[in-house]
């Protein structure tokens, strides 16, 4: 999901995408924000599944001029073709949407934050990445999750790819991620995941570790 940086980490994350999981914000910009990081593109394996979270009006004018092969006409991504940011592997077959339903099941079940009762309530939602873990809880055997939230978390960068970086984990209003960060540490102890974790070595990379 979001900047799904590979290059240089597969022997971690691996070197393919199977399934990419996005928001019209997060597919437009990952290519802005995390360009300096290498990444230039959404993954684009042959035979990828794209999934959209739709959080908002944006995603659903987003959606029209996809799936209408049209430029948007309205919204923040007003003039955009959508179909040239999926790097020639969009395909209307390999193509989903969560429904609204299954987002609100998510929210209400597993992550209601009592930030729902704060007057900024309108913008708290799930990350992408909580979306993405419970997605895969309901369509697969198994789960490995890696690069998410764990306990020392305050120890290292926001992403696995940003190398000797020392800022703060910023935690944004519209994610309750300690929320998030105690549910995954939950399903890690209940087995129902497998919760990698990160340590420093010895040379101060950082690599990852299964608990």
């Amino acid at each position: 999901m979001n900047a799904a940086i590979t290059k240089g980490y597969e022997e971690d994350v691996g070197n393919r995408t199977s399934v990419y999981i996005h928001t019209a914000h997060s597919i437009t910009s990952a290519l802005y924000f995390f360009k300096k990081f290498g990444y230039t593109t959404v993954p684009h394996d042959e035979g990828i599944k794209y999934v959209m979270v739709p959080e908002g009006m944006r995603d659903f004018n987003w959606l029209k001029g996809l799936l209408k092969g049209e430029r948007i006409t309205a919204g923040p991504y007003k003039n955009k073709r959508p179909w040239t940011y999926y790097a020639g592997q969009y395909n209307e077959t390999r193509f989903y949407v969560l429904h609204q339903d299954f987002l609100r099941y998510i929210r209400n079940r597993f992550l209601k934050s009592p930030n729902l009762n704060a007057s900024y309530w309108a913008i708290v939602r799930p990350s992408n990445g909580a979306f993405t873990l419970f997605l895969a809880l309901h369509t697969c055997d198994t789960v490995n999750a890696y690069g998410f939230m764990t306990e020392d978390y305050k120890k290292y960068s926001t992403y696995y790819f940003e190398k000797n970086i020392k800022a703060p984990v910023i935690l944004y209003a519209n994610h309750d991620y300690i929320l998030e960060k105690n549910m995954w540490k939950k399903l890690h102890d209940s087995k129902i995941i497998k919760l990698y974790q990160r340590t420093e070595s010895e040379t101060g990379t950082k690599k990852p570790k299964q608990h």
